[in-house]
């Protein structure tokens, strides 16, 4: 404000010797008569308690008074500005420089209105008009509510401020955490940080987006998961013993610094209504301890499988999926990183049925119901079930003491001959249900209807009817394909629902 007073001062003082060197000229008011010169254009006002004062002077040509005033407007814009302490750099962001040309286009709108303008608390307080023979020079007198000046300096400044901020806070934070070794809360930070930086238009976004993204991949390199459990036995259709335990840590081993509150992705296999297999997945985090669990629902199949415990960065690399390309190899690096911050936990799902001694006799028949040549349903069948460790074997019993019977005739006759030996019994047929010639390929579909017995009590346990297709360059090879994979599919699915 004392450079103000001074620049005035100096401005006043021409002024007077303006004046006594010009007799022909006299200094007027707006009016054209002569005029003292205020006190307020020699000695602007100092700021009280609720205003603070700004001036400022404009010239113009002879008789253009409006020109002289929009300068003189613009002059005490320009005060007020410098009273801000803001400007327009290199680092300045788009959202800054819209919110200061915004700010600035008010005041402008506020100064010249009468009935008051879009700033609260600024307006004009007076005017004054030196005219000579050569153009006129308007002085400006403007007052400011302190109140509202110095709220919308500090909003000002914190827009400024912002978006730097937006980077370099989240930065310092990332070193802080990454100092206590604390690397995951710190590659969540790093990569914050970068995530703003190529939004932004702050100067050397490229440089900070970089540096931040090699910080982030530093931290994340110091992170281990530890599996605490591995190669677990489970029951078919019965609940985990014991959970899944992982131990995140900053290190590579058990022993070293644990790691809490730290994002993990658990993906699982679980059969569909479908009887397909997908992978589900959920997000579990890490305790005081570094360690986390899961319990993953009961198996309803039957075999090996395992389950990926990973690191989960998802949500914060969603920030970085809208990066230019000439950024895109740094983000897949990264990601690079991530994708290896993983255990793998092996399991085995066991079917008490395994145990069971079962017979099998399923016999393939044609379109119209006669026994044919092969045996593919029946061997596929027993491939896949003696795969899984089931105790299986064929029975030698003719097609008719199956085909055409009812199942109290077929369970009847299966004990009657091998209920000393057996426990249950898988029995059925399967029929060709579709031929048809595609140009040089003959496609068969094929349909099974079979059925698990219990030999001593007679109850059916198990009851399943499935269709499979094929094709071939001839039609041996599509019906031998076509009964071979149905027999498969049906195994898995006695597989997985006998008890």
């Amino acid at each position: 404000m004392r450079r103000l007073i001074l620049q005035v001062s100096i401005l006043a003082a021409g002024l007077l010797l303006l004046f006594a060197g010009c007799a022909s000229a006299p200094a007027k008011g707006a009016a054209g008569g002569k005029e003292e010169i205020p006190e307020w254009v020699l000695n602007p006002p100092a700021s009280d308690d609720q205003y603070m004062y700004f001036s400022g002077s404009g010239t113009g040509a002879k008789g253009d008074l409006a020109q002289a005033e929009e300068t003189a407007r613009g002059a005490v814009i320009d005060e007020i500005m410098r009273y801000m302490g803001v400007r327009i750099t290199s680092e300045t962001t788009a959202t800054a420089k819209a919110s200061l040309n915004s700010y600035q286009t008010d005041m402008t709108q506020t100064l010249k209105s009468k009935s008051g303008g879009r700033i609260t608390g600024l307006e004009i307080r007076d005017k004054w008009t030196a005219e000579r023979s050569d153009g006129l020079t308007m002085y400006v007198l403007a007052r400011y509510n302190k109140e509202e000046l110095l709220k919308e300096k500090a909003r000002l400044e914190a827009v400024f401020q912002e978006m730097i901020e937006a980077v370099s806070g989240p930065e310092r934070e990332g070193n802080a955490f990454f100092e206590q070794a604390n690397y995951y809360q710190a590659a969540l930070k790093y990569i914050e940080a970068a995530g703003a930086a190529f939004k932004s238009e702050i100067e050397n976004a490229e440089i900070k987006f970089e540096r931040n993204i090699n910080q982030a991949k530093d931290a994340l390199r110091g992170i281990s998961i530890i599996k605490l459990t591995d190669n677990i036995e489970v029951f078919l259709g019965e609940d985990f013993a014991q959970a899944l335990a992982v131990k995140v840590v900053a290190g590579i081993g058990e022993r070293d610094l644990p790691l809490a509150d730290v994002a993990l992705r658990v993906s699982y296999p679980v059969i569909k209504a479908t009887g397909r297999k997908s992978i589900r997945s959920v997000q579990i985090k890490s305790g005081a301890k570094g360690i986390a669990d899961f319990t993953p629902p009961r198996p309803e199949f039957v075999g090996k499988e395992k389950i990926t415990i990973a690191l989960d960065l998802g949500d914060s690399l969603e920030t970085l999926e809208m990066v230019p390309k000439n950024l895109i190899g740094q983000v897949d690096a990264l990601e690079q990183i991530v994708l290896k911050k993983k255990v793998i936990v092996s399991f085995e799902s066991i079917s008490k049925a395994g145990a069971i001694e079962m017979g099998i006799t399923i016999f393939d028949l044609d379109a119209s119901g006669n026994a044919i040549a092969l045996t593919e349903t029946s061997s596929g069948i027993l491939e896949e079930l003696t795969r899984a460790n089931f105790k299986v074997r064929s029975l030698p019993v003719a097609v008719t003491s199956i085909n055409g019977r009812t199942d109290a005739q077929v369970a009847a006759f299966l004990k009657s001959n091998f209920g000393g030996e057996l426990k249950r019994a898988v029995y059925g047929t399967a029929r060709i249900s579709d031929h048809q010639q595609d140009g040089d390929f003959v496609i068969i579909k094929v349909t099974g209807s079979i059925k698990v017995v219990e030999l001593e009590s007679g109850k059916i346990l198990l009851s399943v009817t499935k269709s499979k297709r094929a094709q071939g360059n001839n039609t041996s090879t599509a019906l031998s394909s076509a009964f071979k994979k149905l027999g498969e599919d049906i195994a898995i699915y006695i597989l997985n629902n006998l008890r």
